[in-house]
């Protein structure tokens, strides 16, 4: 073999290697825009890390933790420059850089990684990109292909909301989550900690708020929407609470990972373990109401009167507390589905409407959305409600979830009439709706929203001019509480979608694509949440299966499907479990009435994926 020939095959061989490489960086969320090289950078013991000095206190305990965590390397940290010809890790802050707020430059040349950003932020999320080039093993010694990526977040809000209300949730997994959560470039934690469930934050004026609010009787084993209203006489022991020091803890070990905590109070509906807790804020002086914490469904007498002022001097307290304890400049007083049928017989809430000419029970609520509004104006803060808020006379000046959809539209109506608006869609970003067959996923409400629908939502309407577009702060998914009464059930429903929404709002549209997605999650990303024992659904991998009976000829037609791409499905109608063996479905056939078909995707491999579905043609 000539030398000649043994070069072209060796540098044939280096490409196809750094080829294979590239190909193996499957990023979430997607960049705006990587160029690889055929050279690389060797991390390894001997590389320094250097971090701008006004950072070094914060940046590098956390640096250090992932490197050590994710390669087992024990580096040299500091803010001081590397020497001539010293390798190196540096984090610099320039900001001439053309990037947005959060964006980032990250270039990886054989000499030195260089993440350069305009803010920590940034600094923070061209290292979440670095790190998924990692290999998952501690190997000590990694190769990082030399690649540029330019990388912008589409949205400022990049948000995640947890109902801790209904399912209690403790502190070690609040801050497990916002840890990965982080890594995904989600930079908002919003908390919803009251509800008529639970009372989750400690109010020091307030005692009995978590003394009793944050307490409620054990149904446990009953169906959420079949439960029996606890007694008084009955033990209550399903609960907990965060004390302020908890809350301090959360929101410290967030600011490190660029996530804002945003606190929610839901009032003035949504309050039952408000009044449980504190009876003269309900609507009557004297009532047979049932003053006891609710323990699941739907529960009755849950706001707050709206028309005495101890009230709003009891509010007033509240807010000041957690205005106090929370930096974010947000605070989310709720404000959704109040049910006003006790205001209609309230006789204070009748006299604030007559005394200040409302039409009706609609701007009774604007009333108090405006009187709240106030206090929490005082505070120094910003106002977030729910769209409700928008009804009556609306809410000038706060900040609005656009959740409704179908006979309301608050996604358009919000931002044409001037209000800063979060995209937090029921119909794709409610992550409690299950994310499979009904059938074949944990009790939650009859509505599907796979992984795949996440992945496809456009948050911004097309209605909208680019004026009122840039009233569109962002895009948060939301998990309400009532199906997860566990950790393990909590993650199931939060990932992978979690990282769907995540790609959502961050990436530009023209660079997402849900079969590069797929990939990303199947080679790297699921590996990456077994290693932080994370418990994600594969729902992806189950297959749909219905049907349409013919009563004239007595048979039926049999559709199958399936969200991901590149698999097949194998079916039975003889009660057998499928196989590669069995039939591969290429489109819908006929089988008689009573036939039990049972189908489940599979690999080239053989190896079953999901679980395999059944279906009987009743």
């Amino acid at each position: 073999m000539s030398k000649y020939f043994t070069y072209i095959l060796f540098f044939l061989l280096i490409g196809f290697n750094l080829q294979v490489v590239a190909q193996n960086y499957h990023f979430v969320p997607q960049p705006e825009s990587v160029s690889f090289t055929d050279d690389a950078f060797v991390l390894d013991k001997n590389t320094k890390v250097v971090v701008p000095k006004k950072f070094q206190g914060v940046l590098i305990p956390y640096l250090a933790e992932k490197f050590h965590k994710d390669l087992g390397l024990n580096l040299t940290y500091s803010y001081r420059n590397p020497e001539v010809g010293e390798k190196h890790i540096l984090f610099r802050l320039d900001k001439r850089l053309s990037v947005r707020d959060e964006g980032y430059l990250l270039e990886v040349q054989p000499a030195s990684i260089v993440v350069t950003a305009k803010d920590y932020g940034g600094l923070f999320n061209g290292f979440q990109t670095l790190r998924q080039t990692f290999p998952l093993e501690n190997s000590g010694t990694v190769k990082v292909l030399g690649m540029t990526v330019k990388d912008n977040p589409r949205f400022g809000w990049r948000g995640i909301m947890l109902d801790v209300s209904r399912h209690f949730q403790p502190k070690e997994f609040i801050l497990k989550h916002i840890d990965v959560l982080s890594s995904y470039k989600v930079n908002k934690f919003h908390w919803h900690l009251t509800d008529d469930q639970g009372w989750r934050i400690e109010i020091k004026k307030y005692p009995n708020l978590t003394e009793k609010g944050a307490w409620r009787a054990d149904r446990t084993g009953v169906s959420w929407w079949q439960r029996e209203e606890a007694t008084a006489e009955e033990p209550k022991t399903v609960g907990g609470f965060y004390t302020q020091e908890d809350i301090k803890e959360v929101i410290a070990y967030a600011k490190v990972r660029n996530v804002e905590v945003i606190p929610e109070i839901d009032i003035p509906g949504h309050s039952k373990a408000l009044v449980a807790s504190y009876p003269h804020l309900f609507c009557y002086d004297e009532s047979d109401a049932n003053f006891e914490v609710a323990v699941g469904g739907k529960a009755p007498d849950n706001a707050v009167c709206a028309g005495k002022d101890t009230t709003y001097e009891f509010l007033e307290g509240v807010i000041e507390e957690v205005a106090a304890l929370f930096p974010s400049k947000y605070l989310h007083i709720g404000g959704d589905e109040c049910n006003k049928t006790n205001w209609k017989k309230c006789p204070y809430c009748q006299g604030v409407k007559t005394e200040n000419n409302l039409k009706d029970e609609e701007e009774l609520q604007s009333y108090f959305i405006q009187k709240v509004h106030k206090i929490v104006k005082a505070q120094n803060k910003t106002m977030i409600g729910w769209d409700e808020i928008l009804s009556g006379q609306g809410a000038p000046g706060a900040t609005i979830m656009a959740w409704r959809r179908g006979g309301h539209n608050p996604q358009i109506t919000a931002p044409k009439n001037g209000y800063p608006t979060i995209m937090t869609s029921y119909k794709y970003m409610y992550l409690s709706q299950v994310q499979g067959p009904t059938q074949m996923e944990p009790e939650g409400p009859k509505v599907v929203l796979p992984l795949s629908k996440v992945y496809a939502h456009e948050p911004i309407p097309e209605e909208l001019t680019p004026e009122e577009v840039n009233r569109v702060l962002g895009n948060e998914a939301c998990l309400w509480g009532e199906f997860t009464p566990t950790q393990e059930h909590c993650e199931y429903m939060l990932y992978p979608r979690a990282l769907a929404s995540a790609e959502v709002s961050w990436s530009d549209p023209n660079v997402k694509d849900w079969k590069r997605f797929q990939t990303a999650l199947e080679d790297s990303q699921f590996k990456r949440l077994d290693r932080e024992q994370v418990n994600y659904a594969k729902s992806m991998y189950t297959v749909y299966a219905s049907y349409a009976l013919d009563e004239l000829k007595s048979e039926a037609y049999v559709y199958l499907n399936t969200e991901t791409v590149g698999y097949d499905i194998f079916y039975t109608t003889d009660g057998e479990d499928p196989t590669t063996a069995s039939v591969k479905y290429k489109g819908n056939f006929i089988a008689p009435p009573k036939t039990l078909v049972k189908a489940g995707l599979f690999n080239k491999e053989g190896r079953l994926l999901g679980s395999v579905t059944e279906i009987r043609l009743k």
